[in-house]
């Protein structure tokens, strides 16, 4: 049997008027110990109506070393 050996696993997270929990979303997803795994995380913004966008752009902001 031969061993997998993944080295970035990407997530891919929709998001629609998600300005109030987008953060908590995403704490979550970075405070996962994938070992030696990196994350790739991908948000897709389906048109929100609120401040979606500004929410995970402060979030980018503050977590630029993640």
């Amino acid at each position: 049997m031969s061993s997998i050996n993944i080295k970035k696993l990407s997530i891919v997270i929709p998001a629609f008027n998600e300005g109030e929990t987008i953060h908590l979303i995403l704490e979550k997803v970075l405070n996962v110990n994938l070992g030696q795994v990196n994350k790739e995380i991908i948000l897709v913004n389906d048109c929100s109506t609120d401040y979606t966008q500004s929410a995970i752009e402060d979030f980018i902001a503050k977590n630029k070393s993640h």
